[in-house]
């Protein structure tokens, strides 16, 4: 009897050899299948940890802004701004609301006065913001205005 022959009698006389094959077949299947989990699980923990990472670092950055006294609002942006949800460009008319609006040396009210503008005076919008100032040129000097105080000028 050869061994195909052999293995052919052992298999139709012992079902049971048939299941424990099947089985050890369906246990190797799902332990790659179970590897492969474990896999993806790896992943999803180290883009949570980049994640976290980041998420520590911006707030480093931030903690570092407000040690040193720099905030969103307090950094200058340039050439555009936002009057009354309109964004306005470098070069743009304004105009003041009040009939004298004051022209001042650096952002800051406390700064010294450049002078006093009235609604006739042509104010440019220099293209910078900062700490709720537009820096301006006008006829009368160049300086800062407060943001609330002036519109766009049509």
């Amino acid at each position: 009897m050869t061994f195909k022959n052999k293995t052919s009698a052992l298999v139709q006389s012992c079902p049971a050899f048939i299941a424990i094959t099947l089985m050890l077949s369906i246990s190797s299947a799902n332990a790659g299948f179970l590897d492969s989990i474990q896999d993806v699980q790896r992943a999803v923990n180290s883009i949570g940890q980049t994640a976290d990472t980041l998420r520590g670092s911006k707030q480093a950055v931030t903690d570092l802004s407000a040690e040193v006294g720099l905030t969103a609002q307090d950094s200058p942006s340039d050439t555009s701004a936002q009057l009354g949800g309109v964004v306005i460009g470098e070069g743009m008319l304004l105009a003041g609301k009040l009939k004298s609006t004051k022209l001042y040396a650096q952002a800051d009210k406390n700064s010294m006065q450049v002078s006093d503008l009235s609604q006739d005076d042509t104010i440019i919008y220099m293209g910078k913001e900062h700490n709720g100032y537009y820096h301006v040129q006008t006829d009368k000097g160049e300086g800062w205005v407060s943001k609330p105080l002036v519109g766009i000028k049509y």
